[in-house]
């Protein structure tokens, strides 16, 4: 009699806590692709920025890059461009 309640007990020990390690899986998978989009996010906007880092380095800078930054900061124009204002 003490046997089949004890092997009962068990099962009903190991199948609650089963259920909440396969929760935990479960949840423990969402956040893994959750922090891989950010990841992907950020990992595109460090590259972006590496980018930007190369064309002005001191050995070689872009001029045009140089160009359009220095505009874009001051505020300058020719009389002859025509500005399109977009958001980033």
């Amino acid at each position: 009699m003490i046997v089949p309640i004890g092997c009962s007990l068990l099962i009903v020990y190991f199948f609650i806590y089963g259920m909440r390690s396969m929760q935990a899986k479960a949840n423990l998978n969402v956040e893994i692709s959750v922090l891989e989009q950010e990841y992907n996010l950020v990992h595109e906007r460090r590259m972006g920025i590496e980018s930007h880092v190369q064309l002005l380095q001191p050995d070689h800078v872009n001029p045009d890059f140089l160009d359009e930054k220095s505009r874009e900061m001051l505020g300058l124009m020719h009389k002859d461009e025509i500005v399109i204002l977009h958001k980033n």
